[in-house]
């Protein structure tokens, strides 16, 4: 939602893809319209976006759908719990992977052709919780292998788009207010998460800094404050 608003304002042609849509996001009043019915985890997705998307010439393509990987209605506690090794909810990992790693390869695949060669970009939101080197206190497991597997993705598919000079970067947008996980973190850990302008920002200023010199990197967005590199 934050990404479509700050594209927007600044004047970028965005077409917001999603599962439903909502007030808040149909107040943005993205001009290319919104496309609802995608669900990245869907098998009909690919046709679903061609179809929606029909002629149009992408400059950027963003995917931002992600999730923990939980089954739904746990609370944050039940959720990081499900995912410690000792603990572990084996389903948590196909879920996460479903959306985490199947689902930016099944989009970016079904757009790619629409991609501009020459100057076309795409962008996966990953995060650092998918850093082998930044790894010190376990947990998450499913999460972190998605993650880590998408930023393999990523890097892949800008090996194999090098002939077209098609930018793919990896971004880890911060530690953001928003819902995911679908559910308030407890009291302890809100201190480390920030608001969602500056994440986007973050996102927003790796987009405009991918080129085919930096294609394959993974960065933090850092707020807006300077982008970083990573550890893989």
């Amino acid at each position: 939602l934050e990404l479509c608003k700050q594209l927007t304002t600044r004047g970028d042609v965005v077409y917001a893809t999603c599962r439903t849509s909502n007030p808040d996001l149909e107040a943005v009043g993205v001009t290319g319209g919104i496309v609802t019915g995608i669900d990245v985890t869907s098998a009909d997705c690919a046709e679903k976006l061609r179809a929606a998307l029909k002629g149009v010439s992408i400059d950027v393509l963003i995917n931002n759908a992600g999730g923990m990987g939980s089954k739904p209605g746990l609370t944050w506690d039940e959720q990081t719990n499900a995912q410690k090794f000792a603990s572990l909810d084996i389903d948590t990992l196909a879920l996460a992977f479903d959306v985490n790693v199947v689902g930016p390869v099944r989009v970016t695949k079904a757009l790619v052709e629409q991609v501009k060669e020459g100057t076309g970009k795409i962008v996966i939101v990953s995060s650092l919780m998918g850093s082998l080197g930044d790894n010190s206190s376990g947990g998450l497991m499913a999460y972190r292998c998605s993650k880590s597997a998408v930023n393999m993705a990523g890097v892949t598919m800008a090996q194999e788009l090098r002939g077209k000079k098609i930018a793919v970067g990896l971004v880890h947008p911060g530690m953001l207010r928003t819902n995911f996980g679908g559910g308030e973190p407890p009291a302890k850990m809100l201190k480390y998460f920030k608001p969602v302008e500056g994440g986007a920002r973050g996102v927003v200023q790796a987009v405009d800094a991918l080129s085919m010199d930096t294609t394959g990197g993974f960065v933090h967005g850092n707020y807006g404050e300077g982008l970083k590199p990573l550890p893989w």
